[in-house]
């Protein structure tokens, strides 16, 4: 049986965003940490009261954080994604739906975390429970982290997913890729 599920508030209320930002905070620059804080607080309040679509900001965040990671290589963001899994992810995961999505991987269900975050987190994310990630690829370029391809929610997601795995069904799911 294929299942497969969101991540973002299905299976932790963590976020990648702020685990990217809090390193650089740590590691690199606390300056750079805060003056990007202090550009997305009024978006975030206006996402939050829903004058503005939370889908698309979420999206937007994911793309306008990447720069506030500098020198960025495979490597380095292997550490951003450590203190991301210990400090958000994994910290802020939902304990009923990692068990239901454990309790698929023990029947020998194919599992797969599907989610518009960066890949090796989404891998990293999906390998703590015994699925395969299926994030947004992203490049490493001249010290600089960018997307790959775009960010897919909701129905485009559930679409990109049944032609990567090349399936026409999902038999189940659980968030946004229904």
């Amino acid at each position: 049986m294929l299942v497969v599920s969101d991540f973002n508030g299905t299976l932790s209320h963590g976020s990648p965003i702020i685990g990217l930002v809090g390193w650089v905070g740590e590691n690199q620059s606390k300056l750079r940490k805060n003056i990007y804080m202090a550009k997305i607080m009024p978006s975030w309040f206006l996402a939050k009261r829903g004058l503005i679509d939370w889908n698309k900001w979420v999206i937007d965040m994911f793309i306008s954080c990447m720069p506030v990671l500098k020198d960025a290589t495979p490597e380095l963001f292997e550490e951003v994604i450590a203190y991301t899994m210990e400090t958000q992810l994994w910290a802020k995961r939902r304990l009923d739906m990692i068990e239901r999505i454990s309790g698929h991987v023990q029947q020998g269900d194919e599992v797969y975390i599907a989610t518009g975050m960066w890949q090796p987190t989404a891998a990293h994310f999906a390998a703590h429970i015994g699925a395969k990630g299926l994030g947004t690829e992203i490049k490493f370029e001249n010290g600089q982290m960018t997307l790959a391809e775009s960010i897919a929610h909701g129905q485009d997601k559930a679409e990109k997913i049944k032609r990567r795995l090349e399936v026409e069904r999902i038999d189940v799911a659980y968030g946004d890729t229904s």
